[in-house]
């Protein structure tokens, strides 16, 4: 069969219509007509959206022929019922031809006789038995194919998009189950499920933190990335403010609460705590303020401004009487401990400020107050010190995924609640971000020195390093110069250093020619300015002549012409200021200058002059007109030399804005060379610092096998996995338009060249792990309910065609099945745990007894060295009291960071380090995954065997092979869960792993009073021998302290994974009984019993909803999104995704069709059963047929109607403010 001749004819009598747009001619050529030769009138013609399934063509055929079973193919092929007509575009006309043919299998359908009203055909009530073949083939059933290949999609936006859909659908089935709530059973329980079901959907946070040293930029880096002139709090005390800032996304959509922010203060407790060692640290032993205290460099000054900011009014003099209860008494301190300040604001320059009144610190205001309001400020309470953490809420597209960024000052706080909030987000930290300028990046080996080998290693243990990002900021300060030296970069900037030294040669050549034009102008406005005086002396004689005088000519007196020519030299000495003046050479004494002539000899004895010639009116008026002309000649050469000028001045403009482009190409190549470089070297850095990390660690575990050729991880991949960002804030500012008060930023032409882009896609890309695993776990949770939901209510009460006796054999059958599969879930789980527990066994409680020899045996050298001389790496005083006094932890710029608590156990975290990243990021993970492959083993075990009992005994049934399905998608769920379980381990192994050092802390903390209380003649000596004598009568102890507590923690680890899979495995074990107890015993049916027709009715009811779900899946898995970000709009209101068919009847035949979009409102009402699909019959038809045509409705709103939910029920409330769905992102 030739099809393309097929569609070429029938192309030649398509309609004559205009297609609006996505719409396509749809023709069948009727069954019985000749695939050859046929004719204008043997074709039905449907007009149609591109994305009609062919089963609503099928359909709408029948429709116009309910009495023939017919078979509609395309190219002599059957279709699949979900196959969309733009697929069948072949010929790119947006035109598809079908034929339809008549099926013979079966006799034509005979008109009913009918007869008198009220004959009753008895026959009519029994139905004819069937085969269950045959009853379950015209049964339709639904179908998840949509719904699980949405879950195999990897796009996040594809499967959030899913989730958004999913929630629209368990508000439809809440919508359904809500009339029967109170009436019956099931409607509550089923209720409660979607409820529960819905809380899956939430989108998980995903945490990144930022850290960096004292201006690194830090806080421009993040407004930026938030597209925020100014948001992050700042302030000037930077040494005292350690307040942890979180800025995640606001769900808010309130105009009002645009920016919104919570600041959390530290309970009384810990302000009380601090208080004692505030005052220990800026109070000398009598009571007084110490020197110290003046200098806010010192720690003392530093303590004192925290005392100070909260307490403005307690005096100096009244420190001796002041005691920390009396302090904590104070009702403004009172009133705000243990509190939460909101903040909401519209606009962010109000909220900025409103948030800088309690985070910024008024010290700027010193004791030079410049009006009466900084003093009142000085004297005013500040908040501050009380901060415990400040969480601000925007609606910044980088933070719109999920992300939570935060910005941490640091882990070593003097205030313990906020250090401990700043640990507790490092460890929930999924990425973290280390900032530093790109200046001091390279050079100071930043990427392998900042963090420190203590932080590494804490990197090592929570297996964090693939979690690090570098940022280099302040990319825009360079230095052309010294670029182009260090990157070798002459080939690429000579030239450019060519055309600026021709410009700057132009621009002297130019400014040269100004001086000379200069001058000429000066000496032009001269020859004007003695014009002016000599017309007006030479009318004044024509005046006299006129009046009857004899005049003479006019002698210059020997005053003027001196003092002509001193000004005129005075003129000379400022002309280079003049030609560069803007008052266009207009010199307020120009009118004092007088020209000196030569034709007059200077005398000064008038009886020696030559005798004069009278003049006459006509000399007179020669000489005036003699001496406009000369006038006239000098203003016009002067305002050419004016025009000259400017020309010039225009040439040196366009010649320095040429400089400023090529110093800008300069810095253009420079800082792309540099960031090049930077990313490079940093990556280097990185993975070196790594190595010796690493190899340290492998000495300190073993030192005869230690192998320094070998190395423990491929390095060369961590420098290449390392994400690196050469940022400029500063240029992105300007750029979007902000910093309107700042010069621009030169060596950027475009956004992507500051980084700030692509940080930002950085920073949502951080969050598609997370966002797809939850996405994917609701979705295969969804799934298993809606096929849950099926068997439910495919049950109608009449249970397997069974005798009783036989239905109570195969319910036993179950029950024993069932029994197994409950312990072969336990079995599972307890054999994974064992496995667990064996491995920490093995990698880490094994080499305790070594690690702890190896820490009691060093202790003593190690506190030996922290009293050794300076010249030995010993502290001085000052620092070692300082130390002591904040439980062993302290930094400083001058000391750095100093940890004795952790100095003392570290043989033991590097002994344990290899082992221990080796146990939890590559063993454990692995057995927990066997867990869950050993638990769909027994899924699908248990399946067959009730599958193998069901055909020994010939029950062909049907529905085996939806709870066949339910296997696969537990499989799914199982390995979803095992993500989870291994996250679920990360977390509580961090918990663990720090557990240490504290152990470590509260054996010291004698030591550390006691030295802390030291004074006076001799005190660092007795500090120094106390501290010795306590660790060594301690050190057998604290250390195997210190192990136990970690080794509890394990365990409890491992009690509370075994607890979550206990608790998951149940949770398949009760729904996989409840579904075949369903499906193959009928258990929740009384035998003796009638199932209530209102039962019947809701199983019916929500039987005909779950038919029309899947398909409402099937443009997001194909990955069409565009709608679902307007609201769940399938289409716009005149564009429509699909249509139903309506006969549109000719002038002459029956041959036209048109599919009207009435089926837009694919969400209309919470009881429209088949939800915007086909009808029952039209879905997952194996035949392909129907035997009743569907019925258009009327348009509706394309806006999803809320739940009918009566009182008694639970609300999902899906798309409210602040709800989960709202939280996951979405706006159902």
């Amino acid at each position: 069969m030739d099809w393309q001749l097929f569609h070429e004819t029938a192309v030649a009598i398509v309609p004559n219509e205009v297609l609006g747009p996505k719409r396509y001619w749809i023709g069948v050529l009727k069954h019985g007509k000749p695939l050859y030769n046929f004719v204008d009138g043997d074709i039905l013609w449907m007009k149609a959206h591109a994305k009609i399934p062919y089963s609503v063509v099928v359909s709408s055929y029948q429709g116009k022929n309910p009495n023939v079973d017919v078979e509609i193919r395309f190219q002599n092929q059957m279709l699949s019922p979900s196959k969309l007509i733009k697929d069948l575009n072949e010929y790119s006309d947006n035109v598809v031809i079908f034929h339809a043919s008549e099926i013979s299998l079966r006799a034509p359908l005979q008109p009913v006789q009918r007869e008198s009203q009220s004959s009753f055909n008895v026959q009519a009530v029994f139905g004819r038995d069937m085969s269950l073949d045959a009853d379950e083939q015209v049964q339709a059933r639904p179908t998840d194919e949509n719904l699980r290949r949405l879950v195999n999609q990897q796009q996040p936006e594809v499967l959030e998009a899913g989730v958004t859909r999913a929630l629209k659908v368990l508000e439809s089935l809440q919508s359904s189950f809500a009339p029967y709530v109170g009436s019956s059973p099931d409607a509550d329980m089923w209720i409660q499920a979607i409820a529960k079901l819905a809380t899956q959907a939430e989108r998980k946070r995903t945490v990144v933190g930022v850290v960096g040293n004292t201006g690194a930029g830090k806080s421009s880096v993040i407004n930026a990335m938030l597209e925020e002139e100014r948001l992050v709090p700042t302030n000037c005390m930077r040494a005292c403010t350690a307040v942890v800032t979180e800025i995640s996304w606001n769900y808010n959509t309130e105009p009002s609460s645009k920016y919104r922010a919570e600041i959390e203060f530290i309970a009384a407790a810990d302000w009380e705590k601090e208080l004692h060692a505030l005052m220990k640290e800026f109070l000398t032993d009598n009571g007084t303020l110490s020197k110290e205290a003046s200098d806010q460099g010192t720690d003392a000054g530093v303590a004192w401004a925290k005392f100070h900011a909260v307490y403005p009014k307690v005096a100096k003099d009244m420190l001796g009487d002041c005691g920390v209860s009396g302090l904590m008494t104070e009702k403004s301190v009172q009133n705000v401990l243990g509190t939460t300040l909101k903040i909401n604001k519209a606009n962010p320059e109000p909220f900025y400020r409103e948030l800088q009144k309690y985070v910024d610190s008024k010290e700027k205001s010193t004791g030079k107050d410049k009006d009466k309001e900084n003093r009142k400020l000085i004297h005013s309470m500040e908040y501050w010190p009380l901060i415990k953490v400040v969480k601000i809420y925007v609606r910044a597209p980088a933070l719109s995924t999920g992300a939570v960024i935060v910005d941490l000052p640091g882990v070593h706080d003097s205030n313990q609640a906020r250090a401990a909030v700043a640990a507790g987000y490092m460890k929930q930290c999924t990425g973290l971000w280390i900032v530093a300028p790109i200046t001091r990046a390279v050079d100071d080996k930043a990427a392998k020195t900042l963090l420190g080998d203590s932080f590494k290693r804490q990197l090592k243990y929570d297996g964090g390093f693939s979690n690090v990002t570098f940022i280099c900021s302040k990319t825009d300060d360079i230095s052309i110069t010294e670029a182009t030296d260090s990157l070798e970069l002459e080939d690429k900037i000579s030239a450019l250093d060519d055309r600026e030294r021709d410009c700057k040669r132009k621009i002297e050549g130019l400014q040269s020619k100004i001086d000379d034009l200069g001058e000429s102008k000066q000496v032009y406005k001269l020859a004007i300015d003695g014009a002016d005086e000599d017309l007006e002396t030479w009318e004044g004689l024509l005046d006299k002549v006129g009046d009857g005088e004899t005049v003479y000519a006019p002698i210059q007196s020997k005053n003027k012409r001196k003092r002509g020519k001193a000004e005129k030299k005075s003129q000379k000495s400022k002309r280079t200021k003049a030609v560069d003046s803007d008052d266009d050479f207009l010199d307020s004494d120009a009118s004092s200058i007088e020209v000196e002539t030569d034709s007059e000899p200077d005398f000064d004895d008038e009886d020696v002059r030559a005798p004069r010639t009278p003049l006459t009116e006509d000399d007179i008026k020669a000489k005036i007109e003699e001496l406009k002309s000369t006038k006239k000649n000098a203003k016009r050469e002067r305002t050419q030399i004016i025009r000259d000028i400017e020309d010039s001045r225009k040439a040196i403009r366009e010649a320095k804005a040429k400089i400023k482009d090529i110093r800008a190409e300069m810095s253009h190549i420079c800082i792309a060379g540099r960031n090049e470089y930077s990313k490079g070297a940093i990556q280097q850095d990185f993975a070196a610092g790594i190595k010796e990390l690493d190899q340290e660690n492998a000495e300190e575990e073993d030192e005869d096998a230690f192998n320094p050729d070998e190395d423990i991880r491929d390095y060369d991949e961590v420098a290449r996995s390392l994400p690196v960002f050469c940022v400029s804030s500063r240029a992105y500012q300007k750029m979007s338009g902000r910093l309107q008060k700042d010069d621009g930023v030169p060596g950027f032409k475009t956004p992507e060249e500051t980084e700030i882009p692509q940080l930002q896609a950085h920073c949502k890309k951080l969050t598609e792990t997370g966002r797809m695993q939850t996405a994917r776990t609701f979705l295969l949770n969804m799934c298993q309910q809606l096929a849950t939901f099926h068997m439910w209510a495919s049950n109608d009460g009449t249970g397997l065609k069974l005798s009783d006796d036989e239905k109570r054999a195969e319910v036993k059958y179950l029950d024993k099945r069932l029994t197994e599969l409950d312990k072969g879930l336990e079995k599972a789980v307890e054999t994974s745990i064992k496995s667990v527990k064996r491995e920490i066994c093995q990698q880490i409680f094994e080499k305790y007894p070594e690690a702890i020899e190896d820490a009691i045996n060093l202790a003593p050298g190690t506190v030996q060295r922290w009293g050794a001389p300076k010249a030995d790496g010993g502290l001085v005083w000052s620092t070692y009291k300082a130390v002591v006094r904040r439980d062993g932890v302290y930094t400083s710029a001058s000391a750095g960071s100093r940890d004795f608590n952790a100095e003392l156990v570290s043989p033991i975290t590097k002994r344990l380090a290899n082992s221990w990243e080796r146990a939890f990021q590559s063993r454990l993970p692995k057995t927990l995954q066997n867990y869950t492959h050993d638990a769909s083993k027994i899924l699908y075990e248990f399946h067959s065997r009730i599958e193998e009992r069901a055909q020994q005994n010939g029950l062909a049934l049907a529905n085996l092979q939806l709870l066949k399905n339910q296997i696969v998608t537990w499989e799914g769920v199982l390995n979803t869960f095992s993500i989870d379980l291994v996250n679920s381990m990360h977390e509580l192994q961090r918990e663990a792993n720090r557990e240490f050092t504290p152990t470590i802390i509260n054996l010291m903390q004698t030591a550390y009073e006691a030295c802390t209380d030291e004074r006076g003649p001799g005190s660092f000596k007795r500090m120094k021998a106390f501290m010795e004598n306590h660790v060594d009568r301690e050190r057998f102890k604290m250390f195997n302290e210190a192990t136990r507590t970690v080794q509890k923690h394990l365990n409890d680890m491992c009690k509370t994974l075994e607890h979550k899979m206990a608790e998951h495995a149940d949770e398949i074990f009760e729904s996989m009984r409840r579904d075949y107890m369903n499906i193959v015993g009928g258990a929740h049916i009384n035998q003796d019993e009638v199932m209530p027709k209102t039962e019947r009715a809701m199983r019916a009811e929500i039987l005909s909803v779950l038919l029309g779900i899947d398909n409402q899946f099937r443009a997001i898995a194909d990955g069409e999104l565009e709608d679902e970000s307007q609201g769940g709009q399938e289409e716009s209101a005149d564009d429509p995704d699909t249509g139903t068919p309506e006969v549109i009847e000719s002038d002459n035949d029956e041959t036209m069709t048109e599919f009207r979009d009435d089926d837009q409102d694919k969400e209309s009402t919470p009881n429209d059963t088949a939800l915007s699909e086909p009808s029952v019959a039209n879905v997952a038809s194996e035949s392909h047929r129907t035997t009743t045509p569907r019925t258009s409705t009327p348009r509706k709103s394309r806006s999803v109607s809320p739940p009918r939910t009566p009182s008694s029920s639970i609300p999902l409330r899906l798309s409210t403010p602040g709800s989960r769905a709202s939280k996951f992102g979405f706006q159902a």
